[in-house]
């Protein structure tokens, strides 16, 4: 058989191991190294980005903290408020003019305000801008 004539075979062996050796030292040489420090540089890009993203959201959360902190506040200061007007209001409701609609609303606002709490403020999601969160 002319195919495996030990001749023919010897020189296709032969020139198989130089290029093969050829093209494994070029690859090695010239393009794996160039190919490692693109890989590197993304792993360190990914690396900063993920850094940077854990500061925005460590900020973003310290501010929604200082917010609700002071939005906890400013309700206890209007509900305080609202509870002394709307008693005075609604003790002297002799002297005033209120139709039994305006007396309703003033009621219901005053129950609310009275019976408000730190448990509903926990229902009032905020999202920060700078997040760019999307209510789903």
């Amino acid at each position: 058989m002319p195919q495996l004539d030990r001749i023919i075979v010897f020189s296709q062996i032969f020139w198989l191991f130089i290029i093969f050796t050829a093209f494994y030292t070029i690859l090695i040489h010239f393009f794996l190294p160039k190919f490692l420090t693109a890989l590197k540089s993304r792993k360190q890009i990914i690396e900063v980005n993920a850094s940077e993203v854990t500061k925005i959201t460590e900020k973003s959360i310290l501010k929604q903290n200082l917010i609700q902190k002071v939005l906890v506040e400013d309700l206890a200061l209007i509900k305080n408020i609202l509870v002394n007007n709307l008693n005075a209001i609604l003790s002297t409701k002799q002297n005033l003019n209120i139709s039994i609609i305006d007396e309703k609303i003033a009621l219901i606002i005053f129950n609310t305000v009275k019976y408000c709490d730190a448990q509903l403020l926990n229902f009032i999601s905020l999202r920060p801008k700078s997040l760019n969160l999307r209510s789903s």
